[in-house]
């Protein structure tokens, strides 16, 4: 689910390759005892409870790690997380106050979302179990979170949008940030060459692929995509071909050259590299220079409401938390600064590293 306060966890967490053949039952730490590091009038936030939600967020990637490393990285990311769920608890509070309940087919849709986006090697079932949640408890975690990303867009809808002026006034100022390169958007059908084959196997590839160069011609570049599909040696064949947008110095030198002189729409001669042959197909170009105006002015309306949003929601957040009781344990306040001695002038008072 994304929301307004989906976090960035700890490097190492999110950068744990997922694997199959890891099970996290074939390793399991030692319970840590549950600790209470922060209550919002009362209500108690859990370290058990921060697990809980991490495991909600990124459960193969913790899966998927060593006992030791897992427990470190959680350790890690729990101060963060439990501001995240202090702010999550405040803003849901208001939510419930001002908001109407989210809709049960805008439930379900989001549940079945999740669902969807399980990796292969994970079920919904046990994804739940990891997390700690049965069906009934983690539709309910979907129910707030509507809720308070409802909340949260009520509260920005209302913060001022920057104008036509404004935006103007920042593309003239920024004209130089707005400049792209020349690039291309491109399609390629790739029948690769095996040393081991010798001439015989290249020229068969080579021939392979004459022909089905003769057929999209014939049919004007139609059904390239297709092709891709059915005869393509490279992993782009399951987008039918499509290797997106790229700039000069990201291709080998003979597909760029063939890339950036073909027309668009067209199917250009065979391309040979030491990956093997080449069929292209050019679908876009881009000339490069300084974009225009109205081409940026979302992306520039967005890094000015940016901030702004940000701000707002920050000093909201905080408005919430002063009339609510917020009491942090030790773990997430940091200690207070020693008390100079009172024979030493404040003036004088050396400076901590």
């Amino acid at each position: 689910m994304k929301t307004y306060f989906n976090i960035i966890l700890a490097t190492a967490l999110i950068g744990a390759p997922a694997t199959s053949s890891y099970c996290a039952e074939d390793e399991k730490p030692a319970a840590a005892k549950d600790e209470e590091l922060a209550s919002i009038d009362g209500v108690a936030i859990t370290t058990a409870d921060v697990e809980r939600t991490l495991r909600v967020r990124y459960g193969p990637q913790i899966d998927a790690m060593p006992a030791e490393q897992r427990a470190t990285a959680i350790q890690q990311a729990t101060p963060q997380m439990a501001e995240e769920l202090i702010a999550r608890a405040l803003l849901l509070k208001a939510a419930k106050a001002t908001e109407k309940k989210p809709a049960a087919e805008e439930i379900t849709k989001t549940l079945n979302e999740v669902k969807g986006s399980m990796p292969p090697t994970m079920t919904f079932a046990n994804y739940l179990k990891s997390a700690g949640h049965t069906e009934a408890s983690f539709t309910s975690e979907i129910e707030d979170e509507l809720l308070i990303s409802a909340h949260v867009r009520t509260r920005i809808n209302a913060i001022p949008k920057a104008d036509d002026k404004a935006i103007a006034e920042f593309y003239e100022k920024n004209k130089e940030s707005f400049t792209t390169k020349e690039s291309v958007n491109a399609s390629h059908i790739l029948l690769k060459t095996d040393a081991a084959a010798g001439e015989k196997g290249a020229a068969e590839k080579l021939a392979a692929i004459q022909k089905l160069r003769t057929e999209l011609v014939a049919a004007k570049g139609e059904g390239f995509d297709k092709v891709a599909k059915e005869h393509s040696d490279c992993p782009s064949s399951a987008r039918g071909g499509d290797l997106g947008s790229f700039g000069r110095g990201q291709m080998v030198p003979e597909f760029e050259k063939a890339a950036f002189s073909q027309k668009v729409g067209t199917v250009g001669e065979v391309v040979k590299t030491n990956f093997g042959y080449h069929l292209i197909k050019v679908t876009a170009r881009s000339d490069g220079g300084i974009q225009p105006l109205e081409k940026v002015k979302q992306q520039i309306s967005q890094q000015l409401d940016g901030p702004k949003q940000q701000n707002a929601m920050r000093d909201y957040i905080k408005s919430l938390e002063d009339k609510a009781k917020v009491v942090r344990s030790s773990k997430l306040s940091p200690p207070a600064p020693p008390t100079p001695p009172a024979t030493v002038p404040p003036a004088t008072t050396p400076k901590k590293d």
